[in-house]
């Protein structure tokens, strides 16, 4: 559900972005989120309940909500309207005023349209140690930075406004922090050409500062209101053809590693303000029937709900591990996937956390079509146990191979009640759960002597 802020600017004067008096910045007036924004005066409780009454109209389940705070920089905006645009979200989700954020917060626990996670979109430069702090006063748990790139001579070029320091600093931060962070990624800036994304593009995962959880790939377009408009009309830059950007996407997304998520390619921008570059809304889909059945390897592609929608044959899942390095910290990838590699559920183990005797659960999610909040589907991979097989092998890595003592998870304030179940308790901002050496797996992980193969 995204729930648009009001427009404020933004600290950043970068050539691609369009700017209208009345829209957030890098949106057009007509975009989807910002008309419905500014039919509610950009008031976060009427915009939720809005969009609670219209999911629940087209008939889908509305008890548990990833909220998306769009428009411009957010964490640029003045704190005291982030606190009070946050306390209105939840407002919206639980149907009654609170006296505060956390009062607002800590009710939605038991409301009946619970906030199972927050994501928010800010700018590198704008998510230092302050800004972090609050992500977890309001009970974020993903974190979407505009890089748009790795390359400091294009930064400059466009007016970015930071660096690529910057990009690693913040992504650092945010997953010692426990949160799931995602990138914007832009190919075909100015100043590149098809060869450099490629290999930019390798760089995101071959360098262990970055390394991302999952991207949204926007191409770049000309867009009315935009700097760029006035290089596009004077000759000084000219968008890919779609062609090559189809081949350039196809090229992204088959090298991906497969802990990364994809989980948009183009922005959702209306033809009419679209100069130049290309006008598919349906890119994505291009892409993924040009790759194949099995052509892409991130976790959109292999989610059970999608593939059981296309007919793939679904057998039983097994457990899988990766283990990589990524921002100074040891990152254990545990899947729930079957011999085609079909994606029943997932789980992000970060170590160290605050300190060497910690580890963190930076993710939890388990796939297909969704199940209300105490309820079982006959075809369903939620409420199977498969998130508590999960956390259950967590609790075993971290306690015998990470040596920690304590495993924290940084969980939707909607989603607490799931933990506090399986033994967690709050501690600040996180679920928490003190390991002891005499814990014991359950039976369906002790049985067998390889329950976890690697790739």
């Amino acid at each position: 559900m995204a729930v648009m802020a009001q427009p404020m600017g933004c600290p950043g004067h970068c050539v691609y972005c369009p700017s209208f008096h009345d829209s957030p910045r890098s949106y057009t007036p007509e975009s989807p989120a910002v008309l419905r924004g500014h039919r509610y005066e950009y008031d976060p409780r009427r915009q939720v309940r809005e969009r609670l009454n219209m999911f629940e109209a087209m008939g889908h389940p509305t008890d548990k909500v990833e909220l998306i705070v769009m428009g411009g920089t957010f964490l640029a905006t003045p704190p005291e309207y982030q606190y009070q645009f946050i306390q209105g979200c939840y407002e919206g989700l639980n149907g009654s005023r609170a006296g505060g954020l956390s009062e607002a917060r800590d009710g939605n626990r038991w409301a009946a349209h619970r906030c199972v996670g927050l994501c928010v979109e800010t700018r590198p430069d704008f998510c230092g140690d302050a800004e972090v702090a609050r992500l977890l006063e309001f009970g974020c748990t993903r974190v979407e930075l505009g890089v748009q790139t790795l390359a400091d001579d294009t930064y400059n070029l466009v007016g970015r406004g930071h660096t690529v320091e910057d990009v690693a600093t913040a992504t650092r931060l945010l997953k010692d922090r426990g949160f799931k962070v995602y990138y914007h990624w832009m190919p075909g800036l100015p100043g590149t050409t098809p060869e450099r994304d490629m290999e930019l593009f390798g760089h995101l995962f071959s360098d262990s500062r970055f390394r991302p959880d999952g991207l949204k790939l926007y191409p770049t377009l000309v867009v009315q209101g935009s700097e760029l408009a006035l290089w596009w009309r004077q000759g000084h830059y000219t968008p890919y053809e779609t062609e090559t950007l189809m081949e350039l996407l196809c090229y992204m997304k088959s090298s991906l590693p497969p802990y990364v998520r994809v989980s948009r390619i183009m922005r959702d921008i209306p033809t009419q303000f679209i100069l130049a570059g290309c006008k598919q809304s349906n890119l994505g889909e291009m892409v993924t029937r040009r790759l194949g059945p099995g052509g892409c390897r991130c976790i959109r592609c292999r989610e059970y709900g999608h593939r059981l929608r296309d007919g793939w044959g679904i057998s039983t899942p097994h457990l899988h591990r990766m283990d990589y390095e990524a921002s100074d910290g040891q990152e254990v990838f545990l899947t729930m996937e079957d011999d085609s590699q079909t994606l029943w559920g997932l789980l992000r183990l970060r170590w160290p956390f605050e300190g060497p005797d910690a580890a963190v659960v930076r993710e939890l999610h388990v796939y297909g079509p969704e199940v209300g909040l105490g309820r079982r589907g006959m075809r369903a991979a939620q409420h199977q146990g498969l998130g508590e097989t999960l956390m259950r092998q967590a609790e075993r890595v971290a306690l015998e191979e990470f040596r920690v003592s304590r495993l924290a998870v940084l969980s939707g304030v909607g989603a607490q009640e799931y933990y506090v179940n399986l033994g967690y308790r709050p501690q600040g901002p996180y679920m928490c759960r003190n390991l002891t050496p005499i814990f014991t797996p359950p039976a369906r992980l002790r049985a067998g002597t390889n329950p976890l193969p690697r790739r």
